[in-house]
């Protein structure tokens, strides 16, 4: 449904430096990836405590490049999880290979780490966890089964620039990891991403293929695609990545404001889980209803009070197309369905006011009591 909302569920936080950085690159007419991007490359993969970062044009993007790297195809299977944007699964599909897919934990709405084993196989090249909404997975447990099964890890942190897993910030942990920048992230160049490695080889591979395969003008070394991010993007992630610290405090505070706010109406409504090991940057506050009936309800609720909320994700396992291509059925993955159904994402917009947010609570509060 198409509404012009008052206020959305997410967006980019930007000011007059990020608007210059763009003009300034324009202004040097830089207009494809040059010196911005480079510069962004090194400042995000410090920012991560990488050695590497390979700048893109998205992070489905980085995604695909490692998947190519790794010459994962035909008959390859990597394991993932359903619930998630269709990305992560979309790349493995396009390189030939089978997502197998690994049902979430209900608290953190990140794939079950304790599941994995069971569907490993001699046909698993990879696992592929996406940190949900701002939250790392278990990234410790996949990690120990990945090398105990000689398997690469590909970490989708698209949500998820900033976030930690005890001492290390995701993107920093597995084999390479893929951030993206789009305008509803903490961060955003527009349209945009960035792989971090810490792999020479990895990072070499991956700017020679974002250049479709080229390793300079016109000698081409590899099968690649025209994945560059332009200057003034990266122009603006520079910008932006100073400002990134104090995002995700914001964004934390919103959380916090929401989580104190929503007391009252437990357990109709259950609010995220932060594991102790762990922060959360807060790209998603979903929050969690009793029935698929209830979320609904209180989505057209707001809706019609033109506060806009979004359902993340949708299983990919039930999109048509995977069904189509794979005879996926319900009940399949149970958990991330029962998540699909129940959960709700709040608007959480840098400088949403807490009057704001409390008028936000008591409709869904209003909501709830009419059912």
């Amino acid at each position: 449904m198409n509404m012009n909302y008052d206020i959305k569920v997410g967006g980019p936080f930007l000011d007059d430096e990020d608007i210059e950085s763009m003009v300034k690159a324009l202004r040097e007419g830089r207009l494809s990836s040059g010196v911005y991007a480079e510069e962004f490359e090194k400042k995000f993969a410090k920012f991560i405590g990488v050695k590497h970062g390979v700048s893109v044009n998205s992070a489905t993007s980085a995604l695909q490049i490692m998947l190519a790297i790794k010459g994962i195809g035909k008959n390859d299977e990597v394991i993932t999880t359903p619930y998630t944007y269709a990305a992560t699964a979309n790349v493995i599909v396009l390189q030939g290979a089978k997502p197998v897919f690994v049902d979430i934990e209900l608290d953190s709405y990140n794939i079950d780490s304790s599941k994995i084993e069971e569907v490993i196989s001699e046909k698993t090249k990879a696992i592929m966890p996406i940190h949900y909404g701002g939250q790392s997975a278990d990234m410790k447990e996949i990690m120990k089964l990945a090398n105990e099964n000689n398997l690469s890890v590909y970490e989708d942190a698209a949500p998820s620039a900033g976030a930690m897993y005890k001492e290390q910030k995701v993107g920093s942990i597995g084999d390479a990891a893929a951030f993206s920048f789009f305008p509803d992230k903490n961060m955003t160049t527009g349209e945009g991403g960035m792989l971090t490695t810490n792999s020479d080889e990895i990072a070499k591979r991956a700017q020679i293929m974002k250049r479709g395969g080229a390793e300079s003008r016109y000698f081409h070394t590899e099968i690649g695609w025209n994945f560059k991010m332009p200057d003034p993007n990266a122009a603006l992630g520079i910008s932006q990545l100073k400002k990134l610290p104090e995002i995700i405090k914001e964004k934390q505070r919103l959380a916090l404001n929401y989580t104190k706010l929503f007391q009252d109406i437990l357990p109709e409504v259950i609010v995220p889980e932060i594991k102790k090991d762990r922060n959360h940057t807060f790209n998603l506050f979903s929050i969690r209803f009793k029935d698929e009936k209830t979320r609904n309800s209180v989505k057209g609720y707001l809706d019609e009070r033109k506060i806009e909320t979004r359902v993340c994700f949708p299983p990919v396992h039930l999109q048509p197309i995977y069904q189509k291509l794979y005879d996926f059925k319900s009940n399949m993955f149970p958990i991330s369905e029962l998540a699909a159904k129940t959960t709700l994402c709040m608007p959480m917009l840098v400088g949403l006011s807490e009057s704001i947010q409390e008028n936000i609570v008591e409709y869904v509060k209003k909501a709830v009591r009419l059912i």
